[in-house]
């Protein structure tokens, strides 16, 4: 049986800084000047807000009606390349994660690489940064759930968190299936 970060010796304070709260993450969506430089998982959050943030925008044209075929032709080009820089910034996180936690004998099998989980967090804080700030009263249902969506996620990502640090769950092994870069 392997050995819980505990039983090797290290204390879940000291393996807490191994990988940052949730809180610190969406911190980085928002506010990439004040990322820690220092912390891989949080340089890459602050990027994969830029990235989604950008993206929102380009689907924004996309689904637009009145958006002109070259505008949205552009815009499709657009959302291509930024799916291209969000996959590369998850693998980013999953070589991290790999680094940290490798082969876990753990029983419990988190289904999603950390690389997934993060960049999932960062589509729904920019999505639902979209609604909030649009003035229609028809986008204040959705603006909640897409909140409330969020939070649920971010107690899942906390949660996985504490899991891994008592060696309760294991990240999935993980490679890119899909390669956006690769023409077919």
């Amino acid at each position: 049986m392997t050995e819980t970060p505990l039983e090797q010796g290290r204390t879940v304070d000291a393996a807490a800084g191994a990988i940052p709260r949730v809180s610190l993450v969406v911190r980085a969506f928002s506010s990439p000047c004040e990322v820690d430089g220092d912390h891989p998982v949080l340089v890459v959050a602050a990027d994969l807000g830029a990235e989604h943030r950008a993206r929102t925008e380009a689907q924004r044209i996309v689904s637009d009606p009145c958006s002109d075929d070259h505008v949205v032709a552009a815009a499709l080009r657009a959302l291509h390349d930024h799916d291209v820089t969000r996959s590369r910034l998850a693998e980013q996180v999953d070589v991290w994660a790999t680094g940290q936690f490798g082969e876990s004998g753990a029983r419990l099998l988190h289904t999603e690489s950390l690389g997934q989980l993060v960049d999932r967090l960062g589509a729904l804080w920019a999505w639902s940064r979209l609604l909030a700030e649009d003035d229609d009263p028809a986008a204040r249902d959705p603006a909640r759930l897409a909140l409330h969506r969020l939070g649920e996620l971010c107690i899942g990502y906390d949660d996985l968190v504490t899991d891994l640090l008592s060696g309760r769950r294991r990240l999935p092994i993980y490679q890119a299936l899909t390669r956006y870069d690769v023409a077919a």
